[in-house]
């Protein structure tokens, strides 16, 4: 029963949100973003420790504050575009609304054998995902499945429609090595933490666990490595996308060190782009739960409020 209430209102939220011109639905999501600030202050604390602790003494406690409220507003922004999108974005109109770099390297890539981007939670992610499928023909995405099926499979099928093949993290590697071995571009958000399957390196100088399936599969396949990312431009629901690279992979023959090498550079680089965009990043997320856990055990408790 709690699947289906939670399934008609996501459905209703559709359609709610989908009537609206886009102006409206823009300002819908700014206000959207402001009462999460509001009626959230567990995911405040997450946030303002996140931002001090990455980036100490860089920001007066009111700029801290005032760069809070901008992640909710940008937050806010991703979710009501989300809705939105879904009845006035297709895979044919999506390139309009994403002006992308480095397409032509990126499908070189591809057609010459495959590639795999890391890429973050900034701008819209999940929009940014079917743009890279509109211009590269389809891509694999991985992505963590929700709790309620009913939402999952709706979900999944309107990212389908996009040109996104979802490959959930609950079927392991076999999946991803097929979409590779088939020359499908492999898109893999990296920067949260995961349980299983990390190694330990640092983001913004602190220990996080980190996803080392993107170093581990493009080292064993031979597969080129691209940064991917959108920021929105302002409070609109516009965008500019980014694909960088081939980036360079360190290969020293051992296999462990350089899955950990290349997982540090990959963080190295999203650090780059978030300290340039730093209101557009998720910092609600608990990325340093690694980082919390080894203060524990080292007695170095701080401010872990905001952590439990």
């Amino acid at each position: 029963m709690q699947y289906a209430l939670e399934y008609a209102f996501v459905r209703a939220l559709d359609a709610m949100v989908g009537v609206l011109p886009e102006r409206m639905a823009v300002g819908a999501g700014k206000l959207l973003g402001r009462a999460f600030w509001l009626l959230s202050p567990f995911r405040r604390r997450v946030a303002r420790r996140n931002i001090e602790l990455a980036m100490p003494g860089e920001r007066s406690r009111a700029e801290v504050n005032r760069l809070v409220r901008e992640v909710f507003v940008y937050i806010g922004l991703a979710a009501v575009e989300s809705l939105w999108s879904r009845k006035h974005v297709t895979k044919e109109n999506i390139v309009e609304r994403f002006a992308v770099d480095g397409v032509d390297a990126t499908a070189a890539a591809v057609a010459a054998g495959g590639a795999m981007a890391f890429t973050p939670h900034l701008g819209n992610w999940e929009l940014f995902g079917g743009c890279m499928a509109a211009r590269l023909g389809g891509i694999s995405a991985l992505a963590r499945p929700t709790n309620n099926p009913l939402v999952e499979r709706y979900t999944t099928r309107l990212r389908e429609r996009m040109g996104i093949d979802v490959l959930s993290t609950r079927d392991g590697v076999r999946p991803m090595i097929a979409a590779l071995r088939a020359h499908r571009p492999l898109a893999i958000l990296i920067d949260q933490h995961v349980n299983r399957a990390f190694v330990p390196v640092t983001f913004f100088g602190r220990p996080a666990a980190t996803t080392a399936v993107v170093a581990s599969l493009a080292l064993r396949m031979n597969v080129p490595v691209f940064a991917a990312y959108s920021l929105r431009e302002g409070h609109s629901f516009r965008h500019h996308g980014y694909l960088e690279g081939p980036l360079e992979l360190v290969r020293t023959g051992d296999a462990d060190a350089d899955v950990k090498a290349n997982t540090q550079r990959f963080n190295d680089r999203l650090e780059e782009i978030v300290r340039r965009n730093p209101e557009q990043w998720l910092w609600t997320h608990r990325r340093w739960k690694l980082a919390d856990r080894e203060d524990k055990a080292n007695g170095k408790t701080g401010n872990s409020e905001a952590q439990k």
